[in-house]
């Protein structure tokens, strides 16, 4: 009875919330594509690989400029001054390019199951609740996710897509609210 009561209660609705969130996921980084803004096409690319791949580097993320970490403490400041006023960017340097979609797929929905689990268990603290408060808590959850890793990011570092990270906030952790006040908070 008590497996009956936990699977309609969280594992079921976990499900369905996945689903929302991977279908979501696939909408705005592929069929409509909102983040397009952080995959820009330059007919520049074959230059531009051609160049960085001659400099032999390191997998890794590069702010550049950036100050070398050696540099004493003293001479911090100084050494910063010199990038104002610069261009910058990050180079995001990998050497080889794998189009595997069947594992990060996989790993993607086992990211979102979890993370269901989490936004239903605390559905389930709260009690039974009405489609406001159900609305308020489950955008509390996207808009947390939203201001504490992207946007907070993008104060720093400033991304082309933040407004699509926002949408990704908001549309579906407001259908989850919606579902949990109409059929699973009961």
């Amino acid at each position: 009875m008590l497996y009956i009561r936990s699977m309609k209660k969280y594992i079921l609705p976990s499900l369905v919330v996945a689903l929302i969130l991977f279908m979501w996921q696939f909408i705005s980084f592929a069929a409509v594509n909102f983040h397009a803004g952080e995959q820009q096409y330059t007919p520049k690319q074959d230059t531009i690989e051609k160049f960085i791949n001659s400099l032999n580097l390191e997998e890794g993320s590069y702010l550049i400029p950036n100050v070398d970490p050696s540099t004493p403490s003293d001479k911090l400041e100084a050494e910063w001054k010199k990038t104002e006023g610069k261009p910058w960017m990050f180079v995001k340097y990998h050497k080889n390019r794998k189009f595997e979609m069947a594992m990060p797929m996989f790993r993607g929905f086992v990211s979102d199951l979890v993370a269901g689990l989490l936004l239903l268990v605390v559905f389930g603290y709260l009690g039974s609740i009405g489609l406001q408060k159900s609305m308020i808590v489950s955008l509390c959850f996207g808009l947390f996710s939203f201001i504490y890793i992207p946007y907070t990011n993008h104060i720093w570092y400033p991304a082309f897509d933040i407004m699509a990270y926002l949408l990704d906030s908001i549309v579906p952790f407001a259908i989850i609210g919606f579902l949990n006040a109409k059929w699973w908070n009961k």
